[in-house]
C-alpha cells in the first residue's frame, strides 16, 4: 500500500517538472586555438557558468576553426547547427555590417578611445543585433593589427609589391587594399599558414598576439608600425536557442559574460604587449613608417571611410563614432 502511495505521488509530481530541469548545451565555435588567452578565458567562463547555473547550462566549445572559418559558423548558426560564436569583426559584419565601424583604419589612438566608443554604442549594437536575431552577450577584441611581410614595408611603394592575404569575403579589407593599392589574395583564414609556406602570399595583418597563437609569424621577418587598426570581436548567440534557456539562467548567463568580456579584453591587451617582446627574441624586424607617410596613409583611411558610408554603416552611425573620439580627446588635453 505504501509503495502504491509513493508511486501515485510520483505520477502527479513528474508532469509538473520543468522540461528545464536537465543540462542545456550551448554548441559554441571560436578560431582561437586551444592554449591561448581566449580558450583560457573561455573554460573560465563555462566553468563559472555551470557552478552559477548548478550544471544546467554549459558550454560545448569547438575551437581552433574545426567549425570552419567564420563564414561557415555563422551558416550553421542559422541552419540551428552553431548556437554561439565567439567572433572578430569580420563574422559580426555577416550579421550586422555597421559594427565595421569600430574597425576603420587609424580611427583610435589608443585603448581609452577604444573604450569610450564601445562603452557608449554598446546598447546601440545589441539592439541591432536583436534585430537580427542574435543576442550580443558582450565586446571582446583581438586587439591593434600591424602589417606583417617577408620585406620590409615602409612607404606606399612597398606595399604595392606586397602579395596580401585579405580575409574572403570581408568588404573592409578589400576596400583598404583598393585605397591604399594593395595586392590582394582572398583566402580563408584557415588556409593562410599554408599559404605562406608555399609563397601565394607573403603578407598578412595581425594583432601581434594572434600571429603568435596561428604561428603565421614564423613564415615572415617584419613586422611594421605602426599598427592599422584595432580589431574588434564579441560573442553572439540566436535568439531562437536563447529564448530556450529558462529567464533565470538568462540572467546568470548575461551577467557571467559581462563579467568574462571585460576579463577577455584586458588579458589580451596585457598578452599582445608581451606578444612585441616575444616577436623580437624570435627574430622579427620592426619597420617603422616615416611620419610623412603615414600622413598620407590616414588622409587614405579618411578615403575608406567614405567609400564604405552607406554600405557598411550609415554616415550618421559614422559621425557618432568620430564625434565620440574627438570628445575623448579633447576631455584627455583640457
Amino acid at each position: 500500500m505504501k509503495l502504491k502511495c509513493l508511486v501515485i505521488a510520483a505520477l502527479i509530481i513528474l508532469p509538473f517538472q520543468p522540461v528545464w530541469a536537465k543540462s542545456q548545451q550551448i554548441k559554441l565555435a571560436i578560431l582561437a586555438p586551444e592554449g591561448t588567452t581566449w580558450m583560457k578565458t573561455m573554460h573560465a567562463f563555462n566553468r563559472e557558468l555551470q557552478e552559477r547555473t548548478k550544471g544546467q547550462l554549459a558550454f560545448k566549445i569547438y575551437s581552433g576553426g574545426v567549425s570552419g572559418d567564420e563564414l561557415d559558423v555563422i551558416r550553421k548558426m542559422r541552419a540551428g547547427q552553431m548556437h554561439a560564436g565567439g567572433f572578430t569583426g569580420v563574422g559580426l559584419g555577416q550579421i550586422l555590417s555597421e559594427i565595421r565601424v569600430l574597425e576603420l583604419p587609424f580611427i583610435f589612438k589608443n585603448y581609452e578611445e577604444v573604450d569610450h566608443v564601445t562603452r557608449a554604442l554598446a546598447p546601440y549594437f545589441e539592439q541591432q543585433f536583436e534585430k537580427k536575431g542574435y543576442v550580443f552577450l558582450g565586446f571582446a577584441e583581438a586587439g591593434f593589427v600591424n602589417v606583417f611581410s617577408s620585406n620590409p614595408l615602409r612607404i606606399h611603394g612597398d606595399f604595392k609589391s606586397a602579395k596580401m592575404w585579405a580575409w574572403t569575403g570581408d568588404p573592409l579589407v578589400e576596400e583598404l587594399c583598393k585605397a591604399y593599392g594593395i595586392r590582394p589574395v582572398p583566402l580563408s583564414i584557415t588556409d593562410v599558414l599554408t599559404s605562406l609556406q608555399t609563397g601565394l602570399i607573403n603578407s598578412f595583418y595581425a594583432p601581434p598576439l594572434a600571429a603568435i597563437a596561428l604561428q603565421w609569424f614564423t613564415k615572415v621577418s617584419y613586422m611594421t608600425s605602426p599598427s592599422i587598426a584595432n580589431a574588434t570581436g564579441a560573442m553572439v548567440m540566436t535568439k531562437k536557442f536563447y529564448d530556450k534557456i529558462p529567464e533565470s539562467n538568462q540572467k546568470i548567463l548575461k551577467e557571467v559574460s559581462r563579467k568574462y568580456s571585460e576579463r577577455i579584453i584586458r588579458e589580451t591587451r596585457r598578452d599582445n604587449q608581451k606578444s612585441y617582446e616575444t616577436l623580437k627574441k624570435n627574430g622579427i624586424q620592426f619597420v617603422d613608417i616615416p611620419d610623412s607617410e603615414i600622413k598620407k596613409m590616414v588622409e587614405t583611411g579618411k578615403a575608406v571611410q567614405k567609400a564604405l558610408t552607406g554600405r557598411l554603416y550609415s554616415q550618421e552611425l559614422l559621425h557618432r563614432v568620430l564625434g565620440l573620439i574627438e570628445a575623448r580627446r579633447k576631455k584627455t588635453d583640457s
